[in-house]
């Protein structure tokens, strides 16, 4: 097993997935831009939950959320990069989806963002709060692929820290306790900050062309200890997308 120091301090541009812990009841895995969380309905294919099944079997016996999702506790977009979160025991899956349900697992991300984007179809007229920003969703466009916020609290996104840092670009630091698909993507874009390279958002192209959205850092409890475990590591900046 590598050294984990070493594993934080390099992700930078990986395209490949790296472990970041192995303990006894959980992993923490980097996810890299364009790989699936999961399984696809119709195929099987080249996903974060098949490559820890390869190294970590045991993930695979657990009953999942989802049928062939083992011990898989939450998902990124197949464009978005960063730490997961998987079970390796009945105890850790318990737990951990226990402490997701009460919002007591942290994530953090990075975005990349335009400092102004234009107003697109389907969102509410009125724009959320620059700081909190909390609704429901519902599908949206053709196939359904994007989402559009609805009068709700279900899910909140809250902006912690916001920097420039190159010409016409700034930096924010999100928060989520509980996701939906696109969460952050959507709710950026309905204050007028949309991702680099997000075209379902109206992201302006920049780039290798990486979509500017990293889930950079983790907190949860260890199951079997309750310490708190914090893992993280670099946050993006224009050059890593």
């Amino acid at each position: 097993m590598k050294n984990m120091a070493s594993v934080q301090n390099a992700i930078v541009d990986i395209l490949i997935p790296q472990v970041l812990a192995a303990e006894k009841d959980f992993l923490v895995i980097y996810k890299p831009p364009g790989m699936h969380s999961a399984p696809l309905a119709k195929s099987s294919g080249d996903n974060l939950v098949n490559w820890c099944g390869n190294s970590f079997p045991e993930i695979m016996s657990l009953p999942g959320r989802q049928a062939g999702e083992g011990g898989l506790l939450h998902r990124l977009d197949f464009e978005t990069q960063g730490l997961m979160l998987f079970a390796r025991t009945r105890l850790g899956m318990e737990a951990l989806l226990e402490q997701q349900e009460d919002g007591k697992i942290v994530k953090e991300y990075s975005a990349l963002v335009t400092e102004s984007g234009k107003d697109l179809p389907g969102y509410p007229l009125e724009k959320p709060g620059l700081t909190v920003i909390k609704s429901a969703f519902r599908p949206y466009g053709p196939g359904r692929k994007a989402t559009r916020p609805v009068p709700g609290e279900d899910y909140i996104t809250e902006i912690l820290e916001s920097s420039s840092c190159a010409a016409g670009l700034v930096s924010l630091r999100v928060r989520i306790l509980k996701g939906f698909r696109h969460q952050i993507r959507c709710h950026l874009a309905w204050l007028g900050r949309p991702i680099l390279n997000d075209s379902l958002y109206g992201g302006l192209s920049y780039g290798k062309g990486l979509l500017g959205l990293r889930a950079f850092s983790l907190k949860f409890s260890d199951p079997s200890s309750g310490i708190e475990r914090n893992y993280s590591i670099p946050a993006l900046g224009p050059d890593n997308v």
